[in-house]
């Protein structure tokens, strides 16, 4: 899947990029980290534009990020959790993207943007509860413009040496899986208490 995302790139172009920035809101196992990197490498070898990388990148996660607004404010939970499943959506990252919501209310729409899968999911709830749409929009355009820029940067810094990216990624596994592993096992036990 991932080779199909990176071919459309090259193929395709900016258009190309927009695609795989659509398919990734959709289809969740392909990485925006991987799609914004790759229009950043092509900058750097003067097939595209770093700007142009930019913001067809950015275009690309509002533009999903409204789709999925339009879908919690015209088909709410139901539609959702009926048809969700088409679109890889999981009842359990909406109410994670709800956890975000209520916690930051309409803010969630900027911070959101900047952590993955909540960054996906979390304007579902904001259409769900028909929030100001300008405010979603402005709100998801700000947000999306850091994570945009850092990746599509770090593609352009690297260029053809985007192979150490994987390698040093690599190498955090293990302490995410550690770190994982000791959350959950704090989850656990404070459930396990409370029994």
């Amino acid at each position: 899947m991932t080779n199909l995302v990176l071919d459309m790139i090259h193929q395709f172009g900016y258009i190309g990029m927009f695609l795989a920035m659509i398919l990734e809101a959709v289809i969740i196992i392909i990485p925006s980290e991987l799609i914004l990197a790759t229009g950043g490498i092509l900058a750097s070898q003067k097939i595209f534009n770093f700007w142009g990388a930019f913001l067809t990148g950015l275009f690309g996660s509002v533009f999903c990020a409204v789709i999925i607004y339009a879908m919690g404010y015209f088909g709410g939970r139901p539609f959702i959790l009926k048809y969700g499943k088409y679109f890889f959506m999981k009842a359990e990252d909406l109410e994670k993207a709800d956890g975000w919501f209520q916690k930051y209310g309409m803010f969630a729409a900027f911070i959101g943007r900047n952590f993955p899968i909540i960054r996906t999911f979390i304007s579902l709830p904001i259409g769900i509860l028909k929030m100001n749409f300008f405010s979603f929009f402005l709100y998801t355009t700000l947000g999306s413009i850091p994570w945009t820029f850092a990746f599509v940067y770090v593609g352009y810094a690297l260029g053809n040496n985007w192979i150490l990216l994987a390698h040093y990624t690599s190498k955090l596994k293990i302490p995410i899986y550690i770190l994982l592993v000791i959350l959950f096992g704090k989850w656990l036990y404070t459930k396990v208490k409370k029994h």
